[in-house]
């Protein structure tokens, strides 16, 4: 499992940009209010899965509500060109 260091900039840039997406607009709560698209948003999905290899689950997460952990990680491999 791929894991990342907390203190990383990666790591922190993908909690603040997810804690960003976190928040929803006020005039339509099944949107984002960062960026406006329906809930989930796939920039707080990204982020989220970034947090989560760095050991952290931010308060409010939706995707940590959405998925159960792997039975089984697969590994990712570079595609043909």
């Amino acid at each position: 499992m791929l894991r990342l260091d907390p203190d990383s900039v990666l790591v922190i840039t993908a909690a603040e940009l997810q804690t960003r997406h976190l928040e929803r607009d006020p005039d339509d709560p099944a949107r984002c209010g960062a960026c406006g698209t329906l809930l989930p948003c796939p920039v707080e999905a990204a982020a989220a899965l970034v947090c989560r290899a760095g050991g952290l689950w931010l308060e409010g997460d939706t995707i940590a509500e959405a998925l159960e952990p792997p039975t089984q990680l697969l590994a990712i491999v570079p595609a043909e060109v």
